[in-house]
Formats: structure tokens, sequence, C-alpha cells
């Protein structure tokens, strides 16, 4: 039995992304309603029972919604970091004192071992995640408006990446959204491009087998085909794409995506 990971939601109406071993699995992020995420864990098979925690990156809401509400609920701990704890939203200020873990030394559960990184966002301490299993590696980072040389160190050799991609630059440029929201976007406290995705896995990926998950698309300023034609074609530039060892995917906005086993 592999390392399950099962992508519940993914962009500004929510997020959230379940990962497991056996029954010893958490939720990293809870952007989506108590109920909505109770509804898609029963898609992909999965009950209360199989969820031993809920890790947060940061306090804005598309990653907290039902953070409160499945905490006091199900009765599970909490892991964030303190600059989000005293960021003071409503549903973290609703989890159980009992129930709130500071995650800045990492945990374990089961076989997994959970740390962090930080990231550039406009948040009071947003971060990362490397969930290390059996010399496997998972890394997450999802709303980061810049990478770094520590950045391509953690997720070079990564097994799983999962990565934002969450805009086109023309599409935002022309888009509906008012100049400060577009300023916003595309600066070092934002979130990164289909282009600035792209350019970053050519800087990391080579033969160790890996497997990307663009994430955190925006509705309005980018789509699916699109997210994956543009890395594509950046990986192509530098010759890392197409690979037998290299699996491409997007992950769905809106549903549950197709889960990823890792062996």
């Amino acid at each position: 039995m592999g390392l399950k990971i099962c992508p519940l939601a993914s962009g500004s109406s929510g997020n959230s992304i379940y990962i497991g071993h056996g029954k010893k699995g958490f939720l990293v992020d809870c952007g989506l309603s108590g109920r909505s995420i109770e509804r898609r864990l029963q898609i992909l098979g999965l009950s209360p029972d199989d969820i031993s925690g809920i890790i947060i990156t940061h306090e804005h809401q598309d990653h907290i919604k039902g953070a409160g509400i499945l905490s006091r609920r199900w009765s599970l701990p909490v892991y964030t970091m303190p600059g989000t704890w005293a960021a003071g939203c409503r549903e973290l200020n609703s989890v159980p004192p009992d129930l709130q873990r500071d995650l800045s030394g990492g945990f374990s559960l089961g076989a997994m071992d959970i740390a962090h990184f930080p990231l550039s966002h406009d948040a009071q301490e947003p971060v990362g995640l490397v969930i290390c299993w059996k010399k496997r590696r998972v890394v997450i980072a999802t709303d980061l408006g810049e990478t770094n040389t520590e950045h391509e160190k953690i997720m070079e050799g990564a097994n799983v990446i999962i990565l934002e991609a969450n805009h086109d630059r023309d599409m935002l440029a022309n888009g509906p959204y008012p100049w400060y929201l577009k300023k916003r976007i595309k600066s070092p406290l934002g979130h990164l491009s289909n282009d600035d995705c792209g350019n970053f896995l050519s800087q990391i990926l080579n033969d160790h087998p890996t497997a990307v998950f663009l994430a955190h698309l925006s509705q309005e300023n980018n789509y699916p085909e699109l997210a994956r034609i543009t890395v594509e074609n950046l990986l192509k530039e530098k010759g890392v794409y197409p690979a037998p060892n290299l699996h491409l995917n997007v992950i769905e906005r809106n549903c549950v995506s197709q889960p990823y086993e890792l062996t």
C-alpha cells in the first residue's frame, strides 16, 4: 500500500488535499465547508476515521473555511504556524484550545514526517510543506508570489510536486480585475503565473521520477489546458519534456481530482 494523494479542490473558491497511508491521513488546508469536505471524502471512499489532523498553510479564507467545524466535529488537531494562529481568523479561533497545535517543529503521523518551509505571500506566516514517507518526498507549494534558491533545493529530486500555476499573464492583464488586484497577484507576495511555474520547474526537474500537479488555477485568468500547454512548452525548451519519468497533471478546481498513489 502506497501513499495516497487526493486533491479535493484547488483555487480561490477553496483548497484541500488529503494525504494518507493506510488508516493514517491528514488534510492539507480545509477551505471548503465542513459538509463539502465530508462529501468529497466519501467520493474517495474515506471517512472521518481516516483523518488524524488538519494542516493549515496560511489564514486566507479559501484555506481555512471548514477547519473549525471539522476540528470540533471530529476532534481533530489543527497544525499551523504561530503567525497564522495570531492572525485571529474566526474559523481558527473556533478550534478548541486543546486541539490547537504549533507546526513550527513539524510532526510525524504514522510513517509520515511533515516539515514546512516559508513562502512569499501576503499572509502572516505562510508555508509550504514537505511530507517524507519511506524515503519518498511530496512537496506542496501554493499561494506564493515568487520562488527562490531554497525552494529549488527543497523540490529538486522530490517524487511529487504540487505547485501553483495561478494565472496566464495576458489573461490577467486584459481581464476584468481592478488594477489593485492585478498588481497584488503579480507581486512577490501574490501568485505564480503559468510562466513562473514552468520556468521554475525547468530548473529543478531531471531524470528523477516525478509527478507534478499544477494547482490553484484562477477561474477568471487561467484554464487547465492553457496552464498545461504553457508549462509543457517551457519544459520542452529546456529538454525535460516529454519524458517517461515525468507525469504532468492539473488539479481540478471545483471537484475531486483523480487520486495519485506514490509507491
